[in-house]
């Protein structure tokens, strides 16, 4: 999550939509809460939120949703920032997380994702532990959509200059944490592509993607 008072935005991060590079692109534009006092004991303490410190300063989980985030800024704030997203293909996304799993070094679902005996099976662990969601980052309890633009992965940097566009800032999206595995569609059997299709119907439907490819156009909130 990166939050700029002074720019009026908020990224919500996605995880392995290239967020890590959004990070890095606009982090110097964000509002710095680590200086408030609350947030430094707190920091000692091991505990890297505060809701209750004064909004300007709420420090937020780096992944943390767009609910989160409009239950925790006065509501005129929260509808003033232009939050925005990037979504990546489940199909893709779930091969891309797989690998950054097994490959990630001290990241502590790591171990469980070695110990699976292949990808099928990662699929399905991430299926029962019910929490791949992207729509779920995005949308309030009732399914409709919090943030005012939603990016996609596979036209990251056409999106990406929009979003400085709108937000008045000029900034260079760097390549961080990017990995190269091949075409995602190897990795399925007809059934599984299948499997995840229905296991992630919400994401597939709301944001109009297809095992083959995404469908054309961006989806934006209304």
């Amino acid at each position: 999550m990166l939050v700029s008072h002074t720019h009026s935005f908020a990224f919500v991060h996605v995880p392995k939509t290239a967020g890590s590079s959004v990070h890095v692109a606009l982090g110097r534009h964000a509002t710095c809460v680590d200086d408030y006092w609350g947030n430094r004991v707190l920091a000692r303490l091991g505990i890297p939120v505060n809701r209750f410190a004064p909004w300007p300063y709420t420090k937020f989980r780096p992944q943390a949703s767009a609910a989160t985030l409009a239950a925790w800024l006065p509501p005129e704030v929260f509808e003033r920032l232009f939050k925005f997203a990037f979504v990546r293909n489940p199909w893709d996304l779930l091969v891309s997380y797989w690998h950054y799993l097994r490959d990630k070094p001290g990241h502590r679902r790591g171990p469980t994702a070695r110990r699976l005996p292949d990808f099928a099976a990662y699929v399905e662990y991430e299926i029962r532990r019910g929490r791949f969601s992207q729509s779920g980052l995005l949308c309030d309890r009732q399914g409709r959509l919090l943030v005012d633009f939603v990016g996609r992965y596979e036209s990251l940097p056409a999106d990406f200059a929009f979003i400085c566009r709108r937000i008045g800032i000029e900034a260079t999206l760097p390549r961080v944490n990017a990995g190269s595995r091949g075409d995602y569609r190897a990795y399925y059997t007809p059934a599984l592509a299948a499997r995840v299709g229905e296991a992630f119907a919400a994401d597939v439907e709301r944001f109009g993607y297809a095992f083959d490819a995404a469908a054309a156009g961006l989806r934006r909130a209304a």
